[in-house]
């Protein structure tokens, strides 16, 4: 019984370290693929091409 009791002891423990260790390791994804020449500005004008003063008239 003592093995048992020990045993489980080992698991909750390990399983609480582990739950810890990932929570400090884990990041959000916009953080994780970050980059630098990234886009988050104004574009400007529309990127899909020049729709005019007529969207039902595409080009």
């Amino acid at each position: 019984m003592k093995a048992f009791v020990l045993a489980v002891l080992i698991a909750v423990g390990g399983g609480v370290a582990a739950a810890y260790i990932l929570s400090a390791e884990q990041k959000f994804a916009y953080q994780q693929y970050s980059t630098t020449g990234a886009r988050v500005g104004d574009a400007g004008h529309n990127l899909v091409g020049d729709w005019g003063n007529n969207p039902g008239k595409r080009s």
